[in-house]
């Protein structure tokens, strides 16, 4: 009987050993790798900054608003690749504006006045507050359309309020990037001929222009300094 067991039990160690030598080791190939969206640049002429210098504290009108002179610059926007691109413009001090229209109050106002020889009004951000708290005036921006080409090439401007809308052409005729219905209003390019489809692009190039106004002169106190402090951010988009 001892025999038997012992004869048993050397069996299975036979039997586990010859199991564990017929399993075949593998390993794993892993294949990886990023590919990064294109870069793209802006880049603003100046570094962006629009400069009225000493503006005359006699040649503010007393009663209204002052439109001092539109000023443009050169705006590109250069990528590693073609790629689809929108900007848009946050004004960082829109509740500061001045001499808006309470008719078309949103989240730009309208200027009540005229500026870039646009008849019909143009949406507008803040130039900020004097040191006694007074808001200064305003001023709009926007891409001179016939200015822009896209990689050498003539091209045109779409408008969408946000990012659900569709890209737009016919209600885009003065170039404003701001909008009193939505700060999220974006612009984009395509060619010529096109009027709803963003095109990819190396590199897009035109015209911006700033104008500012000076709120009436009996508003301020003008035996201190008043400084314009207006500031807005462009930010690129995606698509």
């Amino acid at each position: 009987m001892m025999n038997k067991v012992t004869k048993t039990a050397c069996a299975l160690a036979v039997l586990t050993a010859t199991s564990t030598s017929a399993m075949a080791e593998s390993i794993d190939i892993k294949v990886i790798g990023t590919i990064p969206p294109a870069a793209c640049k802006p880049a603003l002429t100046g570094g962006g900054i629009i400069d009225y210098g000493v503006i005359p504290a006699e040649s503010l009108k007393k009663d209204t608003p002052t439109a001092l002179e539109e000023k443009q610059v050169d705006f590109s926007i250069t990528c590693d690749a073609h790629t689809r691109v929108a900007v848009r413009a946050i004004g960082l001090k829109a509740d500061t504006a001045t001499n808006t229209l309470k008719s078309q109050a949103g989240a730009y106002g309208a200027f009540e006045g005229q500026i870039f020889n646009i008849k019909k009004n143009v949406n507008v951000t803040g130039l900020g507050t004097s040191d006694d708290g007074k808001n200064i005036g305003g001023y709009g921006i926007r891409l001179v359309p016939d200015s822009y080409t896209i990689d050498g090439k003539s091209s045109s401007l779409l408008v969408r309020k946000n990012s659900s809308e569709k890209w737009n052409a016919n209600i885009f005729d003065n170039g404003s990037m701001l909008s009193y219905s939505d700060k999220d209003h974006q612009i984009t390019w395509t060619e010529k001929g096109y009027t709803s489809t963003p095109i990819a692009f190396k590199a897009v190039a035109g015209k911006l222009a700033v104008q500012a106004y000076i709120t009436q002169a009996s508003a301020l106190d003008l035996t201190k300094p008043v400084k314009l402090d207006g500031l807005t951010t462009l930010e690129l988009l995606y698509l």
